[in-house]
């Protein structure tokens, strides 16, 4: 992530910092003219955050000056000036900056932004976020969420386990834990109070060991009535925050999209469905459940075409979950991927088969299914697509594996 300082006519600004932010970069300053940015930039305190790694301004006269670049110099800050018309290039050569065209698009900023190896090490990849989401029904969201984050840490990744289902937030019973106090919820306030940070997130989430490491997890609020408490804005700020806490963030989100803004009197009134929302408008990913049966797979296919309005940025993986011959009939996989191609022109990332007994052993114990049924046939289709999402991962050590495919059994389930 890089901090950038930003000096531009008001249409370009708006530009950068929408393109700054789906870059995964932070704006900390946005000034009118040179001399604002330059005043801001001396009444700042050293080691002030967000912190400046790059200023950005347009090279006209109104926004590159002379007293700013030597101000940048004194400071140590890297100066990139956009200049697309021969007035603007030759500014920029005549002050000696660096220039790049913006026509040429962010990434030509990115790369000239680190013109070296040193520089790209020293600025931490960002963490990413992965919603999994599915249409009405029992898809299976939170078993496959909780499946997919113990998968993702056996890969070597941080994970954070969040539950934003404002519907019926099932994360703690399923993993056994107390959720009096909600992480998700006291997150969503502390970033309400511009008070959220690395450090909050450890002290209000809870810590769970699996076979594969350990998860950080942010329980869902205990009672529906509490979801005004999870505002867009709010939760929003919490994945952000999530980016820089661990790797992946696996999100638990309810099955409605509906944006009922038409229906209230109340534009500015609080929406039943914003966490979900801004969810999926935050994730890099989605993986999108359905269940594997003709009402399941139905539901889907209404569903994806407003998922699509949500996110039309992110890669979605659509995983039809609880595949069984009993309700598809014969070749049951080949039958759901031939339906879903001719009737929402998709095909599906995974199909993962029908295994009450291996679900069944993980709530029964409070347990990801890495831990309770390495070897079944479901938890290995989780593994498959927990590598997929995870492709840059070290891979697990052969000691772990080995591990993980032994069978944990336990006589009484763990005392809650």
């Amino acid at each position: 992530m890089i901090g950038i300082a930003v000096s531009a006519p008001l249409e370009r600004e708006d530009a950068i910092v929408r393109e700054a932010a789906r870059h995964g970069h932070r704006i900390a300053i946005r000034a009118a003219t040179a001399d604002d940015l330059l005043e801001r930039l001396a009444a700042r305190p050293a080691g002030a955050e967000p912190r400046i790694d790059l200023v950005l301004v347009v090279a006209d006269e109104r926004h590159l000056s002379r007293g700013l670049v030597d101000a940048c110099d004194a400071r140590g800050l890297r100066l990139i000036a956009l200049a697309d018309g021969p007035a603007e290039r030759a500014r920029a050569q005549t002050l000696a900056v660096d220039a790049v065209a913006w026509a040429a698009g962010f990434a030509a900023v990115e790369q000239r932004a680190r013109p070296t190896a040193q520089l790209r090490d020293a600025v931490p990849p960002r963490g990413r976020v992965v919603a999994v989401w599915g249409p009405a029904g029992s898809p299976g969201r939170t078993t496959a969420a909780i499946a997919l984050a113990a998968e993702l840490a056996l890969l070597g990744q941080r994970v954070a386990l969040v539950d934003a289902d404002t519907t019926s937030a099932a994360v703690a019973p399923a993993l056994g834990l107390l959720d009096e106090s909600p992480g998700f919820a006291a997150a969503a306030r502390l970033a309400r109070a511009r008070s959220l940070t690395v450090d909050e997130l450890d002290r209000i989430s809870q810590c769970v060991e699996t076979m594969g490491g350990s998860l950080r997890v942010l329980t869902g609020i205990g009672r529906a009535s509490r979801w005004p408490e999870l505002g867009a804005d709010r939760v929003s700020e919490v994945l952000e925050r999530c980016r820089d806490w661990v790797d992946v963030a696996v999100v638990d989100v309810a099955a409605s999209i509906e944006r009922d803004e038409e229906i209230s009197s109340d534009l500015f009134a609080p929406r039943r469905h914003a966490a979900t929302i801004a969810t999926l408008e935050a994730a890099d990913e989605v993986v999108a459940m359905a269940g594997g049966d003709a009402v399941g797979i139905a539901r889907l296919v209404r569903a994806l075409p407003e998922l699509r309005e949500v996110v039309p940025h992110a890669r979605v993986r659509v995983v039809v979950n609880k595949v069984r011959a009993s309700a598809i009939g014969v070749a049951p996989e080949r039958a759901v991927q031939e339906t879903l191609r001719r009737l929402a022109g998709v095909t599906p990332e995974a199909c993962w088969p029908f295994d009450a007994r291996a679900a069944d052993a993980a709530l029964l114990e409070g347990r990801p299914l890495v831990d309770v049924a390495g070897r079944s046939r479901l938890r290995r289709r989780v593994q498959e697509l927990a590598t997929a999402l995870a492709p840059a991962a070290a891979p697990a050590s052969r000691a772990s594996l080995r591990a993980a495919e032994r069978p944990r059994r336990r006589w009484l389930p763990a005392l809650r």
